[in-house]
């Protein structure tokens, strides 16, 4: 065949040469199947094998993005056949470092194109890069508590992408022995999904998590069958046979369905960012991805060499398209705040754990717009912080391989928060490391780092840390003045050392400690009688 052309399992394919815009160039090769069609029957279903094809496939091209309502534009964009990956490597020959990349989205928008990441940093540093696409929001997450639908679909796809990629990845010049995983908030979240579930075992040997664990309250929702029921209900189908609502849900068009899934949040539900249609426990499947508690698994701890880390500001996420009424309900009725995973033990307690909170990040101010800076640390330690601290501690109590943490504050003038989404305050948000690992060809325009300023050094240092890592388990094998001064130590049993990524890098230790302390008196008030 030979050009740019390699043999899968499932046949040949046809690959082009990208001009990387840090010049030079690399081989890409888009809109891979790494399954099948998730259409007709197969909705709602586990991923089943990608189907083989005759002659050259063409993979000039990536695949659309799976269905789902765009934030920017309010519209609905993509399909429901999206399961393909994208390969990018800088030679077809040898044997080096695989990262897959797992993008974010709260499991209900996002995709892994180019577009947004496309990897042109990464490839200067010679490892394999793959970004996946997995099902979103309904059609990745629907359950009924029954093994007809149980649910984690979209974390199945996951597991399909990196079977296919442990499987293939040496026809692209990649080391199958080598292989870390890495994503952003809900990728984050899946990172650390399969880090625990049995299904995943085997399929990669690190890991690197950026605001998002399966602590986090967001991420879990209780195996309820109510919220399938209400979706049915809507599109027309009023009963609780499981098997006639998969039937009924299987005639509506795709469109429909992510419309409807729209309708089903509750205001409560839309104050605490929670999506009907997240991960769950799905201990009625056949291949059960999440057999127990995230809790009880999470507890057990990880067993490959782990970065783990947030951003100073990560509640700054929150504000976008805040309303004054939200702060007015929840200045009136402060409970609203309270997730669930606080209070599960013992919810009768969640007056008590609302007036802790409030008065550790509010003393006896009002919620309004002049409080909006102890509203985004108050957010962002409830969705994020907390449960990243929670799982370092646990990394701590059993150090059989090394965890990394960090914390970035360097503050872009050019973020993606501030400039898409329109925040008034200071403070690194939440997704705003991204842009210094991928360059965003999207927002090409708006991130272009000069030449020797903080950003492109930054930029650099992040790429070689986080490459090294995937290359070595240690981020920093090497010290040198001029990039990476500081050598990042792992956390220690009596210690949770972390790399400071901010306007330079410094080494720290205990990052938010008296964020941890509320959090562990939340925890004694829950257990108190």
């Amino acid at each position: 065949m030979g050009g740019l052309t390699v043999n899968v399992k499932q046949g040949w394919l046809r690959g082009t040469r990208e001009k990387s815009s840090v010049g030079g160039s690399y081989i890409s090769f888009n809109g891979i199947p790494f399954a099948a069609p998730p259409v007709g029957n197969l909705r709602f279903a586990d991923p089943r094998p990608p189907l083989p094809w005759t002659g050259v496939r063409d993979a000039s091209k990536e695949g659309p993005k799976c269905i789902q309502f765009d934030l920017i534009t309010s519209t609905i964009v993509g399909e429901e056949d999206c399961l393909y990956l994208n390969v990018a490597t800088t030679s077809l020959q040898g044997s080096r470092p695989v990262m897959v990349w797992i993008h974010g989205g709260a499991f209900i928008f996002g995709d892994g194109s180019s577009a947004m990441y496309s990897p042109d940093y990464l490839m200067k540093t010679d490892i394999v890069f793959v970004s996946i696409q997995y099902r979103l929001g309904v059609l990745g997450f629907l359950q009924l508590d029954h093994e007809v639908m149980p649910g984690n679909a979209g974390l199945k796809d996951q597991v399909a992408a990196l079977k296919w990629v442990k499987e293939n990845i040496s026809q692209f010049g990649g080391d199958s022995n080598n292989i870390t995983i890495f994503g952003e908030s809900a990728g984050s979240a899946s990172v650390h999904y399969h880090l625990v579930s049995p299904l995943s075992k085997g399929l990669f040997h690190k890991a690197i998590m950026q605001s998002g664990v399966i602590l986090n309250p967001w991420v879990i929702t209780p195996p309820t069958v109510e919220t399938a029921h209400r979706l049915a209900a809507l599109l027309g189908k009023e009963t609780t046979d499981v098997h006639e609502i998969v039937e009924h849900l299987r005639t509506i068009p795709a469109l429909q369905l992510i419309q409807a899934e729209l309708q089903v949040p509750t205001p409560e539900d839309k104050i605490r960012f929670l999506f009907p249609f997240r991960p769950s426990i799905d201990d009625k499947s056949e291949q059960p991805f999440l057999p127990k508690n995230a809790k009880e698994l999470a507890v057990k701890g990880i067993d490959v060499p782990v970065i783990i880390g947030y951003n100073s500001h990560e509640g700054l996420f929150f504000l976008m398209g805040l309303v004054d009424e939200t702060l007015e309900t929840v200045d009136k009725n402060f409970e609203v705040v309270v997730t669930e995973n606080l209070i599960a033990e013992n919810p009768s307690k969640i007056s008590e754990v609302a007036s802790e909170i409030r008065n550790f990040y509010f003393k006896d101010k009002s919620v309004t717009r002049e409080t909006l800076d102890d509203y985004v640390q108050c957010y962002g330690d409830l969705y994020f912080v907390n449960g990243v601290l929670k799982t370092v501690e646990y990394q701590q109590k059993k150090p059989k391989t090394p965890t990394y943490l960090y914390k970035f504050t360097r503050e872009n003038p050019q973020s993606m928060s501030k400039l898409l989404f329109k925040v008034p305050l200071k403070g690194a948000a939440h997704a705003d490391e991204l842009p210094y690992l991928f360059h965003t060809k999207l927002y090409a325009d708006l991130f272009k780092f000069e030449p020797n300023s903080i950003e492109q050094k930054l930029s650099d240092a992040m790429v070689k840390m986080w490459t090294d890592f995937a290359k070595t388990g240690n981020p920093t094998p090497q010290t040198d003045n001029d990039l990476i001064p500081v050598k990042w130590s792992p956390v220690t049993r009596t210690s949770k050392n972390y790399l400071e990524i901010g306007d330079e890098l410094s080494a720290r230790a205990n990052p938010d400690e008296e964020v941890s302390q509320l959090f562990n008196r939340i925890s004694d008030i829950v257990k108190s009688q």
